[in-house]
């Protein structure tokens, strides 16, 4: 009998792990537990284990793979969540989305979630400068916490202190630079401040890591025609002196 190439058995290989690992999953996910998803699955796999199916043929299989990395993923998945942002599927994008959004507000000490959660409250409630407090002592806990300077960034933003809140989302993108969201933010502090080319290529620059955030498409059209309407003032001006 002829062997079989290499790419075949990969392929079967790969086929067997996913019908296993939905077997094991969907149960589970159906339930609605979610410590019962996380343990089932991590009995027999790694979060990184996961990542090669979320180039399933099958667009089920990739969703059910990001809702479970939502569920049990680390920030060593983050970047295999990232390339799923962009499938052709629109529900599989949105799951990785949410994927990634819940292993960010998980990478922290974990000393730092209560004055973390605290500052996620506060904000909820519109009391931004407090909510600015709570993160600054999140991040004296654990300074690598992304998500604390991304959320410290939106009160900062609420407050109209654009320059703090761009400080914020930069070192937010240190530590996490697929971060769209805080991208997007800086992005949102630009065009606060009237710098429409900065901003047009932070908006540009947040929809390469995630292709189907509408809103900031929008904002790109909205900020392009700014930037004319500006430009068109001033030529006026200038011809007038």
């Amino acid at each position: 009998m002829q062997a079989l190439s290499p790419e075949l058995e990969t392929m079967i290989s790969t086929e067997a792990e996913a019908t296993q690992f939905m077997h094991v999953a969907m149960p589970a996910i159906a339930s609605g537990d979610v410590n019962e998803v996380a343990r089932v699955v991590t009995l027999r796999w790694t979060p990184k284990d996961l990542c090669p199916l979320l180039g399933h043929g099958d667009a089920n299989v990739r969703r059910v793979t990001a809702i479970t990395l939502g569920l049990v993923g680390d920030g060593r998945v983050i970047s295999c969540l990232a390339r799923t942002l962009h499938d052709a599927d629109g529900q599989v994008n949105e799951m990785a989305e949410h994927a990634m959004l819940s292993i960010w507000f998980r990478l922290c000490q974990p000393a730092a979630a209560e004055p973390f959660k605290r500052g996620m409250s506060l904000l909820a409630d519109e009391h931004h400068a407090e909510a600015v407090e709570a993160f600054e002592q999140t991040l004296q806990i654990d300074g690598r916490f992304g998500e604390a300077w991304n959320q410290c960034a939106i009160a900062q933003y609420f407050m109209g202190h654009w320059q703090e809140s761009i400080a914020c989302c930069k070192r937010t993108l240190n530590l996490i630079p697929s971060h769209f969201c805080a991208v997007a933010g800086m992005g949102h502090c630009h065009t606060q401040l009237g710098q429409y080319d900065r901003a047009t290529r932070c908006y540009r620059k947040a929809l390469e890591i995630n292709p189907r955030m509408t809103a900031i498409a929008r904002m790109i059209q909205r900020v392009e025609e700014r930037q004319k309407a500006s430009n068109e003032w001033s030529g006026v001006y200038v011809a007038r002196r």
